[in-house]
């Protein structure tokens, strides 16, 4: 349990995930910092559709949200190596190749996490992912703890996934988007969630 006004930085993916996420939080005394931070969102009107229904949901609960530029770049420029059949970095298995994709997307949102809660003297940090059953939780897990160990903050790390339906109704009830894939254009391409 958090002391009061103990200040978290969360990174949202979407609004559903994110209403249970915000529930518990605030229930144990967090004063809860949003950051909307999804480079990997494939698509600018479905990054902006799912920005929307968090900017609304922030605004509604009097949740702080800090919005990044959204550059898809920063996603595609650790992965397509990955996919260059001319480059040493060259994944020919899909299954080895969506494991490593997602690895090195988790770092980067991750990674920005620590650097804008360490910008905002912040020094508690989590992830809406947590939410999902759709994600590598060991591997957040053990990326958020390596994390942690080289810099001055704590990754929260608990396991939310009880808490996906819950939040996908939410969503339903408050007429905001359900997410039918992770994010990135792989995902799309790989099958819809749900």
């Amino acid at each position: 349990m958090a002391n009061e006004n103990d200040k978290i930085l969360v990174h949202i993916c979407c609004a559903a995930c994110f209403s249970y996420l915000h529930k518990v939080l605030s229930a144990e005394n967090y004063d809860v910092v949003a950051i909307f931070y999804n480079p990997q969102t494939h698509g600018k009107a479905e990054y902006l559709r799912r920005l929307k229904d968090v900017e609304s949901y922030c605004k509604e609960n009097n949740v702080e949200l800090i919005v990044p530029e959204y550059n898809v770049q920063e996603f595609f420029k650790p992965i397509l190596p990955m996919q260059d059949k001319n480059s040493i970095k060259y994944i020919g298995d899909k299954k080895r190749w969506r494991t490593k994709r997602c690895q090195k997307c988790y770092s980067l949102i991750l990674t920005q996490l620590v650097s804008y809660a360490l910008e905002n003297s912040i020094k508690i940090i989590t992830t809406s992912l947590l939410v999902t059953p759709y994600k590598d939780h060991d591997e957040i897990w053990n990326i958020g703890l390596e994390l942690e160990r080289e810099n001055n903050v704590r990754f929260y790390y608990k396991d939310f996934r009880k808490g996906y339906w819950s939040g996908r109704n939410y969503a339903r009830s408050h007429k905001m988007c359900i997410p039918l894939y992770c994010g990135c254009v792989y995902s799309s391409e790989e099958g819809i969630l749900e």
